[in-house]
């Protein structure tokens, strides 16, 4: 069945493709993660815990896990989205190759987004079962599985913003700059550590430009049970939406000139 010139049957195809090298990568992957959740988890949460004890009225760590479940997907499609579509059409030559079949560019790039997507699944969940069930610390569980599409959608907003920066890169090296002037800036200054409300006037504004921003700004209250403007929920969400549609359709028409230099 095609939808909007998507071929189901190739997308699954793409897609039982990648979940082949995940049955390679998961337990890796997995570890990783594990590390991650938990160096985060008593860095921020007991170290910078023990001084902060309330932000935004709620408890530190409260307030620390809907940042780090949001941010997760930055660095996860930021990479995959980067270094792995890179080396698969540049290095490997893999793109031409599935080209060569009857599969098509954007079933390529759709299932790449919604395969790393996935990949950040485990993590998330890894996440949720420490806090919630060791630290306590999610006061909405309800909410924590509402948040669980959002932040899917944000994923492939993340992926799809990286993607932008990948079709106009030709060396692997330049991808630092990428980590550097986007990804870290973003992390640092969305709202995942500390409340905006109390930033200066043109970190809040410079804040506003950023996805984790209005991502955080939908699953924080969701996972604390917090009050949502109904304006606000639709902003974000639009926000989200557009960056996904705008990135791929530039990501789809870019590469198409790329592979055919």
């Amino acid at each position: 069945m095609i939808v909007m010139g998507i071929d189901s049957r190739n997308l699954q195809s793409m897609l039982v493709r990648f979940g082949l090298e995940y049955r390679q990568l998961w337990k890796v992957q997995i570890f990783r993660d594990l590390i991650d959740r938990l160096l985060y988890l008593f860095a921020f949460g007991f170290g910078m815990g023990a001084i902060v004890k309330t932000m935004d009225g709620l408890p530190y760590i409260d307030f620390l896990v809907p940042g780090i479940a949001a941010s997760t997907g930055v660095f996860v499609m930021t990479m995959a989205m980067t270094y792995g579509v890179w080396e698969r059409s540049s290095s490997y030559k893999l793109y031409p190759a599935w080209l060569a079949t009857p599969i098509r560019l954007p079933e390529i790039i759709l299932a790449e987004l919604i395969y790393a997507s996935l990949r950040t699944l485990p993590s998330i969940l890894i996440l949720f079962a420490l806090a919630g069930i060791w630290l306590q610390a999610i006061p909405s569980w309800s909410g924590a599985l509402l948040a669980l599409p959002v932040l899917m959608l944000a994923n492939l907003a993340f992926g799809a913003i990286a993607l932008c920066f990948t079709v106009h890169i030709y060396r692997p090296l330049h991808f630092a700059y990428v980590n550097t002037l986007w990804t870290t800036p973003m992390f640092l200054f969305s709202g995942v550590f500390f409340d905006l409300s109390h930033a200066p006037a043109a970190l809040w504004w410079l804040s506003q430009a950023m996805p984790l921003t209005h991502v955080i700004g939908l699953v924080r209250p969701l996972m604390t049970g917090q009050e949502m403007s109904l304006v606000k929920v639709v902003f974000d969400l639009g926000v989200l939406m557009a960056l996904f549609a705008g990135g791929y359709a530039y990501a789809i028409w870019r590469f198409k000139q790329r592979l055919m230099d």
